[in-house]
């Protein structure tokens, strides 16, 4: 199944959320960009623009839900925050179009020569599968987080929260989208690593029997079967780390600005808590704003939570893939296996696969462990300031 077809129903949802220009012929499978979606890009991006510029001048006071100032500037500065990510993630989609085409013919390269090169088959049927398995759950945990949040909102906040809501949820929507088109990136990435692990793992250079000639006790084979599946696997890596490449110039904004807006949403709602715990007391609307906040908290923290693990599971592949060098057997008296496993050595120590924010930082679990730090150390702040403005 080619690659494009495993992603239909993605990339339908990509259009409708402008973040790709692309169209793609039934029958022919030709990929071509389209006028039309270039032009709704561009007046979803004119849009995001004007209301953003509103919502900078107007100072949030259409959804002010307390008196507590710094909890309102946290709140405004969470609502621009979405803003800045909805309206980053089109623009960069719509100046990255190209990239995203790019992408998808390396990606076709790369099956192409595991089919033809190694008999290997990519088979991109259980990967759609499993794009689409997580697509259902990444909806129906959105679904029951929002539900849930209104409904503890209404029953705890009145009627305010509800505008507040409306302002955030399109942009927070399209967010999610970027989101899983990323995930759906890290994906393909990790299942021809996969694909890689595998050949390798079947590889042995002293079963094959070629003619060979002997010069100076050192042994040189001329034809051997498993020697040039281990060229072509060298040259699929090398193929794979230029993707990852492509793959962080296509989504390297977005992921910054994605992941720093979860960052602020996190902070904010913890902040929150922090004054629900403050004046607490044995009541029902207590209970309801803490778990509002603890909701609210939910969707960004699985998002970040995703793509950390995702992009660490990812490079580990290639530990996979150094390991099973390391296990061929060989012939140390052979200088052309081990010039080649030496030369793939290196490459794999200094072509390391890695994702990151536009090159601002690496993508890992350690992100997690950065992102709760800094939460604490701005909660920190943010009680000095709350103290200081009770005195």
């Amino acid at each position: 199944m080619d690659i494009l077809k495993s992603l239909g129903t993605l990339h339908r949802c990509l259009q409708l959320s402008a973040l790709s220009q692309w169209m793609v012929e039934r029958k022919t499978g030709k990929v071509y960009l389209s006028r039309l979606l270039e032009c709704y890009a561009i007046c979803t991006l004119l849009i995001a623009f004007a209301i953003l510029i509103l919502d900078i001048f107007s100072d949030g006071d259409y959804f002010r839900m307390s008196e507590n100032d710094v909890g309102h500037r946290l709140d405004y500065i969470q609502l621009l925050g979405i803003r800045v990510a909805h309206f980053v993630s089109v623009l960069e989609a719509y100046l990255r179009r190209h990239g995203q085409n790019t992408f998808v013919k390396q990606v076709r390269e790369m099956d192409r020569i595991f089919e033809c090169s190694l008999n290997v088959d990519v088979n991109n049927g259980p990967l759609r599968q499993k794009i689409l398995r997580r697509g259902v759950v990444m909806i129906l945990i959105f679904v029951s987080v929002e539900a849930l949040k209104l409904l503890v909102y209404f029953l705890a906040s009145g009627r305010n929260f509800s505008i507040y809501w409306l302002f955030y949820m399109l942009p927070f929507l399209i967010c999610g989208v970027r989101y899983f088109q990323i995930f759906t990136s890290i994906m393909i990435v990790r299942h021809r690593l996969d694909k890689l692990v595998t050949a390798i793992k079947e590889l042995n250079l002293l079963n094959s029997k070629p003619k060979q000639y002997t010069y100076l006790k050192h042994q040189y084979d001329m034809e051997n079967t498993d020697m040039k599946r281990l060229l072509i696997i060298r040259d699929l890596y090398n193929r794979l780390w230029e993707l990852t490449a492509t793959l962080n110039k296509d989504f390297g904004i977005s992921i910054l600005t994605n992941v720093g807006n979860d960052f602020i949403s996190i902070t904010t709602n913890c902040y929150w808590m922090f004054l629900q715990f403050n004046t607490f007391s044995a009541s029902l609307e207590k209970f309801m704003q803490i778990s509002s906040n603890l909701i609210w908290s939910i969707t960004h923290l699985f998002n970040v939570l995703m793509l950390a693990m995702l992009c660490e599971r990812t490079v580990q592949r290639t530990t996979a893939i150094a390991m099973g060098l390391h296990r061929i057997e060989t012939n140390i008296w052979n200088d052309n296996h081990n010039t080649v496993i030496e030369q793939f050595s290196l490459q794999l120590l200094h072509q390391k696969l890695a994702f990151s924010a536009a090159g601002f930082f690496d993508i890992n679990c350690s992100l997690l462990y950065t992102i709760a730090g800094a939460t604490t150390t701005y909660l920190i702040i943010l009680i000095q300031f709350h103290m200081s403005d009770d005195k």
